[in-house]
């Protein structure tokens, strides 16, 4: 899924909202910054996923508020030029403000009793000209009351700090609702370790975490600093950096540092689910991790890299094994880009790979139990694997039973429906036998 390509080493601000450098991303004497077609998009993603978030936790029509905590800690100075149309955008804490309104008012709109979400927001940026700028914007927006009354705080603290101001403030209820934005520059300052600590904190977080490992693999080295850059992320590397010595090539070596760094998040990260997918234009690619404890947000974030095609991607396989090192997908064209191609591949695959995940899980397992089993393995999103579920059905290979018996006749209906392997497995179906 990396697209390693050398890019200059600049020199990084404390903050921001996107890329960050000082030079590219500054908000010094008035100035407002670029913000080039891969950060932009990061923007859409975010509103996209706030957009389909607020309807999936408020489907109980009784349900007549929201609770919910946002927070930005990479906030940037709030505005920028988009680099494409030379029109001023809104940075990501307009973008989380504006979605969570939009949200409410869509709600309300189907509901027949009134509809509140009840959000307080924390925006933070390290660099003291990008929090003035958001502050002065802020407060001379509409947005005014907000700020004055405390539902929108704006801090000036480098993350380390910020973090523990945020955990103060928000007291560590087991059903407490939050969403944190960490978009760092580069891939250190907002580390899993810090991860961790917002999700034993707060069990309910919703993080969407982005990490340059591009950076990582450019620059990654046997020194002790290094070691100690990656010891301080949570992250053990083994003897992954001293295997570039036994590397046919330097390329397929960067791939196998970043399969294996992704791995161990993957493994040490107390969220139960971790969707790693990439967003990427024009050559620039950043990782942009979810990391959940439930599988209804794993699965909206999901859907919304399916609806970025093209600029979300990663390099895996479409089945069951997301993950893996695959040596051979390095050509740019060939990498899983969630467009009608790799639906496809994804469908195929999943056809192949269930059979025996199913029969792992035990005698006539729930849709539910499948689903959550493979959530870390696939890019796949819950109708896709149910459609796959559909594929599998089709060519006699399992049948499904609803909670009190029904027969279902294509698909499942339930996650609580069940799935029973044929006796008589087909002979060509890879897998199944």
């Amino acid at each position: 899924m990396l697209i390693l390509k050398w890019l200059p080493s600049k020199p990084q601000s404390s903050g921001g909202s996107m890329g960050k450098s000082q030079d590219a991303f500054s908000w010094k004497d008035g100035r407002t910054p670029l913000c080039p077609v891969h950060s932009r998009i990061k923007l859409e993603i975010l509103r996209d996923y706030l957009m389909a978030y607020f309807p999936t936790i408020s489907q109980n029509m009784r349900m007549d508020y929201v609770n919910i905590e946002l927070i930005d800690a990479f906030a940037g100075g709030g505005v920028l030029i988009d680099a494409e149309t030379k029109s001023p955008i809104n940075g990501s804490p307009k973008v989380m403000i504006g979605a969570v309104r939009d949200s409410e008012a869509a709600i309300a709109a189907r509901k027949t009793k009134p509809f509140r979400i009840n959000a307080r927001f924390h925006f933070s940026d390290a660099d003291r000209d990008a929090h003035l700028r958001l502050k002065t914007d802020l407060a001379d927006s509409r947005y005014r009351e907000d700020v004055e009354s405390g539902k929108i705080l704006v801090d000036n603290l480098k993350f380390d700090r910020f973090l523990s101001v945020v955990l103060e403030r928000i007291k560590s209820r087991p059903r407490q609702k939050a969403i944190f934005f960490l978009d760092q520059c580069g891939w250190n300052q907002a580390t899993l370790r810090d991860c961790n600590r917002i999700l034993n904190h707060l069990p309910k977080a919703e993080i969407i975490w982005n990490i340059s490992v591009e950076s990582l693999a450019m620059f990654a080295n046997d020194k002790d600093a290094f070691r100690v850059a990656t010891d301080k992320f949570g992250v053990d590397l083994g003897d992954a950096i001293s295997a570039r010595d036994n590397a046919v090539r330097l390329s397929d070596w960067r791939k196998s540092l970043v399969s294996h760094y992704l791995n161990e998040i993957k493994q040490n990260c107390v969220a139960k689910f971790v969707s790693p997918f990439m967003v990427q234009h024009s050559g620039w690619g950043y990782w942009l991790l979810h990391l959940s404890n439930h599988k209804e947000a794993n699965d909206v974030m999901k859907v919304t890299h399916w609806r970025h095609q093209n600029n979300s991607l990663h390099e895996g396989f479409p089945g069951l094994r997301m993950l893996e090192f695959n040596r051979d997908n390095w050509n740019q064209s060939s990498f899983f880009r969630f467009d009608a191609e790799a639906n496809l591949a994804t469908r195929e695959a999943l056809l192949n790979e269930l059979g025996p995940q199913i029969r792992r899980l035990g005698e006539a397992p729930t849709v539910g139990q499948l689903i959550d089993s493979v959530a870390n393995e696939t890019p796949a999103d819950r109708q896709r694997i149910i459609e796959s579920l559909g594929d599998l059905k089709a060519e006699s290979a399992c049948r499904f039973i609803g909670p009190a018996g029904e027969k279902r006749i294509h698909i499942p209906q339930s996650l609580d429906d069940r799935i029973v392997l044929s006796e008589h497995r087909p002979m060509y179906l890879p897998g199944i036998n």
